[in-house]
């Protein structure tokens, strides 16, 4: 069985993409994937990368995009009114200490909820609301967890992991410490998991030797 390490940001529409494809990883590959909520704006951070949403060309050609993509594969898309907004709380609901063995479940609510039907959620009562409503068991309990020491630390530790892989964005995951980011890196992933690496690698080194990661 693959491992796959899954880093998300739920302020990403192309990462709500990648979840509805990434499903097929699983069935055809028996991937077992590790879904680790992050924070996106520190790897921007890091790396000095401006957000699309601050880039109005960007936001505009980045939200059309979507939009098509969404329209030609048959997704669903509303994105929220408001973004990017606070996603601390779902980042941290979302993390397996604090949802356990209903992770995956949580998770595919707090993105069909946020790019599938518009929802903003940052305000604590209203995301409660909106796991009673929808079937998540406990739900009080997965919201009284993200005050717990070792769910706010598991959100620093994936970020900080997702550092050491040299992430720059959401999606990204890692496949045999190979790191794919986006949505459209999916098909390489596939590619991978069947072949490997068959490209020139030592031509990629010669072109990429004066890259200097820490």
């Amino acid at each position: 069985m693959q491992k796959i390490k899954f880093y998300m940001d739920f302020l990403s529409p192309f990462t709500y993409f990648a979840w509805v494809n990434h499903s097929r990883l699983k069935a055809k590959y028996s991937a077992e994937f590790e879904y680790l909520p992050m924070m996106m704006g520190t790897l921007f951070t890091q790396h000095d990368i401006k957000g699309p949403g601050l880039i109005p060309a960007k936001r505009l050609y980045s939200l059309k995009h979507c939009f098509r993509y969404a329209h030609m594969n048959n997704i669903e898309f509303n994105p929220p009114k408001t973004h990017p907004f606070n996603p601390l709380y779902i980042l941290r609901m979302a993390t397996l200490e604090a949802s356990g063995e209903q992770q995956a479940k949580v998770i595919d609510l707090f993105w069909k909820l946020i790019w599938a039907q518009g929802e903003v959620l940052e305000d604590p009562d209203y995301i409660l609301t909106k796991l009673q409503s929808n079937g998540i068991k406990n739900g009080a309990d997965i919201l009284e967890k993200t005050f717990e020491r070792n769910v706010k630390q598991a959100i620093k530790k994936n970020t900080k992991e997702a550092l050491s892989h040299h992430a720059f964005g959401s999606p990204s995951f890692i496949i045999n410490n190979e790191l794919f980011w986006g949505n459209d890196s999916i098909e390489q992933m596939e590619y991978y998991l069947q072949h490997g690496d068959q490209f020139d690698l030592e031509l990629f080194k010669q072109r990429t030797s004066d890259i200097d990661l820490i």
